[in-house]
């Protein structure tokens, strides 16, 4: 394990404290420069993503709320020093991970102090924003439950409610959707999540393409690595006959085209445009037709950047286009990260008014590479 000469300060930190070592190998141009410790690092700033992991670490049912607010000292920290959105978002979404096991652990032991023990494994996963590792901030919960087969069904419905409470407590809100794993249809053995899965592709309606939206942007969390790549396989199988499912998901989509800002900007003020919303417009779209493909080519799992790795892999995607994607998803989510924590969560709509000309002409750029993502979703289940 190394880190570039070139790296951040908190890709340093975040190397050494969330994987457990003491030396960090320093490379320049393939050769080690030097070591870096721990001590070295603490040394120059303070140990407030040290002191927040050892508070997640011994966390119970009381201090559970107190994370909350120590994970967003560091989120306020890495956004006035202005890290990029990627590695801000590696790092917390780290630190949330840590939360979300630690949710785990305290449920299971909570169920044990009454006498219960899991009847058969079990994995429990994440989706939305937080499945996609791009949650800075508390949401609503997003998430849901598999386990092995098993007469004991009623274990789970006590499991999925303990974490759902878990995870209240700490902070985030009740899905106002009710998808979360103390809910009976968000929960259930792999067989039971193949054909609830089998029936949102046969029956398209808007409610089940939502909710499948929500379940393939998931990732796991907790659990049996196995059960995981069980239903894995159980996924796939469908995707294999899945194309009139994502055809319907694309017409979908086509309702809510990227938008392009091609023309001046003031063009733009004469039409009486002059914001943008960047979750509705821009990265829910975005999202969804990376989604598309990465379904459409055997079910890619993981986070975006990883969904376009394996696109890529696949070759999808040309060298060119995939740094260009990225380095247009990663300005995106530079604005939306700003936006958002400078209005405390607020609005996710970006005033045109307040940007330089400098920043216009990156927005213009940016929204034309996804667009073209996009745009090749379209083309590819054109009719």
């Amino acid at each position: 394990m190394t880190i570039s000469r070139f790296a951040y300060y908190y890709d340093a930190l975040s190397e050494i404290l969330l994987n457990g070592i003491k030396h960090l190998p320093v490379v320049d141009d393939g050769k080690i420069s030097g070591v870096i410790t721990l001590t070295d690092l603490l040394r120059k700033k303070n140990d407030s993503v040290m002191r927040t992991i050892k508070k997640i670490e011994e966390a119970d049912e009381t201090s559970l709320p107190e994370i909350k607010a120590a994970i967003y000292e560091i989120t306020e920290t890495l956004v006035r020093d202005r890290i990029p959105a990627l590695v801000l978002l590696d790092i917390i979404t780290k630190l949330y991970d840590r939360l979300i096991g630690r949710a785990v652990e305290l449920s299971l032991m909570a169920l044990r102090k009454k006498g219960l023990e899991p009847p058969a494994p079990f994995a429990f996963y994440l989706m939305g924003s937080a499945g996609r590792g791009e949650q800075f901030m508390l949401t609503d919960q997003d998430h849901f439950l598999v386990y092995g087969e098993t007469s004991e069904h009623g274990y789970f419905e006590k499991f999925g409610a303990e974490i759902t409470a878990k995870l209240e407590a700490a902070g985030y809100a009740r899905c106002k959707g009710l998808m979360m794993s103390s809910e009976e249809q968000w929960r259930g053995t792999v067989l039971q999540w193949q054909d609830r899965v089998r029936k949102w592709m046969l029956q398209s309606t808007n409610d089940n393409l939502l909710r499948a939206h929500n379940f393939f942007s998931y990732r796991f969390a907790a659990g049996s690595e196995a059960l995981d790549k069980e239903l894995e396989a159980k996924i796939t199988e469908l995707l294999d006959r899945s194309k009139i499912f994502l055809y319907r998901m694309v017409q979908t989509e086509k309702e809510q085209e990227i938008p392009t800002l091609d023309e001046p900007i003031r063009a733009l003020f004469k039409l009486g445009r002059k914001s943008i919303d960047m979750k509705k417009e821009i990265l829910f779209p975005f999202h969804h037709s990376l989604q598309i493909l990465s379904l459409y080519y055997g079910g890619i799992p993981g986070t975006p950047l990883e969904k376009i790795a394996g696109l890529k892999e696949k070759g999808i995607f040309n060298e060119g286009f995939t740094e260009d994607l990225k380095e247009a998803f990663s300005h995106m989510l530079d604005l939306y990260i700003r936006q958002r924590w400078g209005n405390k969560g607020g609005s996710s709509v970006l005033s045109f008014a307040t940007m330089s000309t400098r920043q216009k002409d990156e927005l213009i750029l940016s929204l034309r590479t996804l667009r073209e993502l996009q745009g090749m979703v379209f083309a590819r289940f054109s009719v």
